[in-house]
């Protein structure tokens, strides 16, 4: 059999881990195992270039060793590319570490992959050999598992919302080169999700935040060192940033791009981006008949059921969209407000609603999606205010010139792009010289003129009066800009059939660190000149002519709900629930989406009967998903293309019930991870409460309860209980055996009467249920 090569890779900085491991490593090599470990402090390399050493070294052993006790990002990034590479893998901690294996565990792209526990170098050792890695590990298939035959960019995004991350955000939209991202606000992506994507991808594109002050989640920046790893060692074109003061590890020191200014960002990324797109280009149509030819080969893989995360199918969507009550209802409203939980559809249906008005050119759209930076520079002019009483009417204005000046500048655009044979009326002639004079105030972007009119606001100092400052904003605001736009537009606008305003992503401000109270002050702000702006553009005047405006908002229900928690005057906003209590309609998501793919199904029963299994766990199929989904179409996709990319691995030309049960796995993992988002700081160090509940009964009493949340946190147990069952992971018993999950459908603000009934409810309540979604991933028995 011949001696066996490993590698072992460790912290050489973490003095505390050296002795046991040097120590175990003359152990086993002395030993009469065929083995020979080399660690990295062996080789005889100098400088930065010592990761061409240990990368060579990875590839010509059979097992590669590593220790995370503090998952070091060198590290993480060469355990990526021996994986990559298809080497036997064998993790150690050190348990005297109290958080080794906590971080492990949160760091969820290696569950698929146990680890060696120690404490000393004879643990160490003898672990070693009774677990013999070197023969009985597993590789990992990635390229065996690769099933998505699309070619798209992996960009894993940075932990928040800056301008160089949205510069490129936006140059990837405009080159229309397909994408799916991996967006820390949405919920970290799993290792399946890499298997799938990685190895036929186009490029990988990582950008970390800074690390100063910690600024990035240390687990979000370990994972994107171990995705670079994996990069690397799959040979893809990887692109690598930084937001500067960023200390680069050394092993990638070489191939990143710490970027001072959105500029540099963007030359950067342009130089690794331009090639990459020209042979894309060249490839498309080349390609087009590759991916036909081989999706031809199992019916199976042909029941394409899309992405679960609306953003990333643009172009697919609007066309298997499930037409809803409330997306009619919106189609034909002045005013709605679209309050959903994440997953639940707000943006498909601002897509669809964007398509569909937009296919006739007698409306105008105008989204509206301003990134977090800049509600952060409204909050940061808001807080500036001397009198609480005017920071309302400050709101309301700044609002309002964000977005006449929108629609200006998205009207504008609109006449430049005209074909040449196109003439101007004279209202336009007169429109357009008026914008280019005003350039700097209408026609730059969202956030170049919310720094103008901040700027122009910053005048106001705290000496000045309330009535002195609501006079300044009024003239800078409503005296000028903002009536002379009303007018303009009215005169352009009138023989529009429809003129829609869409506006989203107004929660990629909502983190933990956000000033809640203040926040909210800022979208109800917003809310509140919904009503004002529809209403201005209806009336009809000497001045101003009539336009029939819409104005659509999404916003999601946690927020919403804290919201009214800051405001008075709730009844004036109209509100659309998106909710999915009804199973028939999250299954025709599915179905509407695979008789797209036109693979021959000819109605729901025959797809049913002909690609799945009739039951999982003694249940019928859909029995079995109704009951451990989330309700949203979010889930039921990602639960059902997880199962059909088992089914593929396997060679099956069914979904079998084992396929299903693998899914559920790694469904379970993206549901409790998808809660994150929807904290929005309620909740200090959340995913480790949940995890305190791994392995407990699947049904709680009340006390059991309280005394885990004792443990795990110092906040309010009935805080903390209350928020748990709102975002779902608890169920409340209201009868016996019975229990109540009302996420949605609890009231964004409970009233005297509701506050009442859920406390009757909550003195009967002795017993909790945690939602079986995410009974697999915490391996609690059903």
């Amino acid at each position: 059999m011949g001696t066996k090569k490993a590698f072992y890779a460790y912290p050489g900085h973490k003095i505390d881990l050296l002795e046991d491991i040097h120590e175990a490593v003359k152990v086993i090599n002395n030993s009469s195992e065929e083995i020979e470990i080399t660690t990295w402090q062996d080789l005889s390399i100098s400088g930065k270039k010592i990761i061409d050493g240990i990368l060579k070294s990875i590839d010509n052993c059979d097992l590669f060793m590593c220790d995370l006790t503090y998952l070091n990002f060198n590290v993480l990034y060469e355990l990526g590319y021996a994986i990559s590479k298809g080497k036997k893998i064998w993790i150690t901690l050190n348990s005297t570490h109290h958080k080794a294996i906590s971080n492990y565990k949160m760091f969820n792209l290696l569950k698929t992959i146990g680890y060696a526990e120690y404490k000393n170098f004879q643990d160490l050792s003898e672990k070693f050999f009774s677990d013999i890695p070197h023969i009985h590990s597993k590789t990992i298939d990635i390229k065996g598992r690769c099933v998505d035959l699309d070619r798209n960019l992996i960009y894993l995004k940075c932990s928040e919302n800056t301008s160089a991350s949205n510069r490129i955000t936006s140059i990837i939209d405009k080159s229309q080169v397909p994408c799916k991202m991996d967006d820390p606000y949405e919920g970290n992506e799993t290792i399946e999700w890499y298997l799938n994507l990685l190895p036929n991808s186009l490029g990988v594109i990582i950008h970390f935040h800074t690390r100063e002050n910690e600024e990035e989640n240390p687990i979000d920046t370990a994972r994107k060192a171990f995705v670079a790893g994996l990069a690397r060692g799959l040979d893809l074109r990887v692109i690598i940033l930084a937001h500067k003061p960023f200390e680069a590890p050394l092993d990638y020191y070489d191939l990143l791009k710490v970027h001072a200014t959105a500029n540099d960002c963007e030359t950067y990324f342009n130089e690794w981006f331009t090639p990459l797109l020209t042979e894309f280009r060249e490839m498309e149509e080349k390609y087009g008949d590759y991916r036909a030819e081989q999706r031809a080969l199992g019916k199976l893989s042909n029941l394409i059921v899309g992405d679960y995360v609306a953003e990333n199918e643009n172009h697919d969507l609007v066309e298997y969209f499930l037409e809803t009550a409330e997306y009619r209802e919106a189609l034909n409203s002045q005013q709605v407000l679209f309050v959903g939980r994440k997953g639940t559809g707000k943006t498909a249906n601002l897509i669809k609603i964007k398509n569909e008005l937009s296919s006739d050119k007698r409306n105008f759209i105008v989204p509206i999606q301003p990134q977090g930076y800049e509600i952060e520079g409204i909050l940061n002019t808001f807080s500036k205010l001397k009198k609480e009483s005017e920071q309302g009417h400050l709101i309301e204005s700044i609002w309002k010139y964000l977005i006449y000046t929108e629609i200006a500048r998205h009207y504008f655009e609109h006449i430049e792009n005209r074909p040449l044979h196109y003439y101007l009326t004279k209202e336009e002639e007169e429109f357009c010289d008026f914008v280019t004079k005003n350039k700097r105030l209408i026609h730059a972007d969202f956030s170049l003129r919310l720094e103008n009119v901040i700027s122009a606001l910053s005048s106001m100092n705290r000496a000045e009066t309330v009535e002195e400052q609501r006079l300044k904003v009024s003239e800078t605001l409503h005296d000028s800009m903002i009536k002379n736009l009303r007018s303009y537009l009215g005169r352009v606008l009138e023989n529009k059939e429809k003129v829609t305003i869409l506006i989203d992503n107004l929660d990629k401000n909502w983190n933990d660190k956000a000033e809640i109270k203040e926040l909210s002050s800022i979208l109800f702000g917003l809310l509140n000149v919904i009503h004002q702006i529809t209403e201005e553009f209806h009336k009809s005047s000497y001045k101003h002519k009539r336009v029939n405006l819409s104005l659509i908002v999404f916003i999601r229900s946690d927020i919403f709900s804290r919201i009214m928690n800051f405001v008075d005057e709730r009844d004036k906003i109209p509100t659309k629930q998106l909710s999915w209590s009804e199973p028939s309609l999250l299954f025709r998501v599915i179905e509407n989406r695979i008789q797209y793919s036109r693979n021959g199904v000819t109605s729901p029963e025959e797809l049913w009967d002909q690609y799945f299994c009739k039951e999982v766990d003694g249940l019928p199929l859909k029995d079995y998903i109704s009951q451990l989904i989330l309700p949203r179409p979010r889930d039921i996709i990602y639960l059902i293309k997880s199962a059909l990319q088992e089914a593929v691995n396997r060679g099956h030309v069914k979904v079998a019930e084992e396929d299903f049960k693998s899914a559920e796995l790694s469904y379970s993992e993206y549901a409790l991870q998808s809660l994150l988002p929807e904290n929005g700081g309620r909740i200090d160090d959340l995913e480790s409460i949940f995890y305190e509940f791994a392995g407990v009964n699947s049904v709680i009493h009340q006390e059991q309860l309280e005394e885990c949340l004792q443990e795990s946190s110092s906040q309010e147990v009935e805080h903390l209980i209350e928020i748990l069952c709102e975002m779902t992971f608890l169920g409340k018993e209201i009868q016996e055996n019975k229990f109540e999950y009302y996420g949605d459908k609890r009231p964004a603000k409970i009233t005297d009467r509701l506050a009442e009934k859920y406390a009757s409810r909550k003195a009967q309540s002795k017993r909790y249920q945690i939602n079986p979604a995410f009974h697999a991933y915490l391996g609690i028995e059903k």
